[in-house]
């Protein structure tokens, strides 16, 4: 189980990946006296023989001695982000798991594994083309790490806890 973190302004100190750390850790920072907790976990508690203490769901940091990443890695998930979870040939919209990675000019071709070679593509529009070359509806391109953030901000996402939406600048949330 994670928890979210924040810097001193109130802001995920990232959302690529987004600022999560273990729930042990976040104990330990409390402990140390680094961090505030805005918000607990209810359902979790965790016994010692002289102590119970509930799990941190969200914290701040009194310092902000974390780096924010301002560079986008070249990752599946990013890629996904970048698209919107949409198909770039049928347009259709679809959960993470019904999406692959597709060269827009095949690596069988010369194709490169890149930004501006790979989009989003539903399972079975990746199958029809296979290794041949379709136009996809959009040009695929680097994203900058603001887009990407800002794609995070409107997509539905998957939470620990019900009060990282607000933090988050999230609307549709399901807890998870």
């Amino acid at each position: 189980m994670h928890t979210l973190v924040l810097g001193p302004d109130y802001q995920p100190l990232s959302y690529l990946p987004l600022s999560t750390i273990h729930w042990q850790q976040s104990l330990r920072l409390f402990f140390l006296d680094k961090v505030h907790v805005l918000d607990w976990y209810d359902d979790w508690a965790i016994h010692s023989a002289k102590l119970t203490v509930r799990v941190p769901a969200v914290i701040v940091t009194k310092q902000g001695y974390f780096k924010r990443k301002h560079s986008v890695a070249f990752t599946r998930d990013n890629v996904f982000l970048r698209d919107m979870y949409q198909c770039a040939y049928c347009s259709d919209i679809f959960h993470q798991r019904d999406l692959t990675i597709d060269h827009v000019i095949p690596r069988a071709k010369g194709g490169k594994h890149s930004w501006t070679n790979v989009i989003t593509a539903c399972k079975p529009c990746n199958h029809k083309k296979g290794d041949q070359l379709w136009k996809p509806l959009w040009k695929a391109t680097k994203p900058d790490y603001y887009a990407i953030a800002k794609s995070v901000k409107s997509s539905t996402r998957d939470v620990r806890h019900p009060s990282w939406a607000q933090y988050l600048g999230i609307e549709n949330v399901s807890t998870g």
